[in-house]
């Protein structure tokens, strides 16, 4: 067995690290706004200096791993006129790493009529679960004769149902 060390770029391994931090935020916006999977979206990626020249040499890796249509992605300097419109935009904001940054317009990530009614959909749907099992905490009955874990339980499932709703309701008034 060969016992030589393997020789370690510092800043290669750096860059690879900025370069898979960038596709799995917008692989994770793609994931939050519930974009069609097949669907390819549009990006303007903000980089410094040579962070920009690596992800456009890498273009091509970053379309494909992060299903971006390539006629609408570009790579811009950090403090450039073309960065300060993208994040002018209606876009979502992905701050990566570095001094990286990635916009997303909004309008090609979701159809927002079609976001709002599923998203309000959900609302009705867990403010009648919040509803019901409010209303099963409350009663006297159950809560005295229940076991302990079985309240306390319910209670976490309260909880955690609040949170989803004000998750979604937060979602509902960014798209407004």
């Amino acid at each position: 067995m060969d016992d030589t060390r393997l020789v370690q770029d510092k800043d290669a391994i750096a860059s690879f690290e900025v370069f898979q931090a960038l596709t799995r935020s917008i692989r994770n916006a793609r994931s939050e706004y519930n974009v069609e999977q097949g669907k390819k979206i549009a990006a303007t990626v903000v980089a410094p200096g040579e962070l920009k020249d690596m992800i456009e040499t890498e273009i091509n890796s970053l379309i494909m791993l992060a299903k971006l249509d390539p006629d609408q992605v570009s790579v811009v300097e950090a403090g450039s006129d073309e960065a300060k419109a993208a994040a002018a935009g209606d876009s979502a904001q992905l701050v990566v790493q570095e001094g990286v940054e990635a916009y997303l317009p909004m309008a090609g990530l979701v159809d927002i009529e079609k976001e709002k009614q599923r998203l309000e959909k959900q609302s009705a749907k867990l403010a009648k679960e919040i509803e019901k099992l409010a209303g099963r905490l409350q009663s006297k009955g159950f809560v005295d004769k229940a076991p302990p874990a079985v309240v306390d339980k319910a209670k976490a499932e309260l909880a955690e149902l609040e949170d989803q709703a004000s998750k979604v309701d937060a979602s509902l008034k960014a798209l407004e």
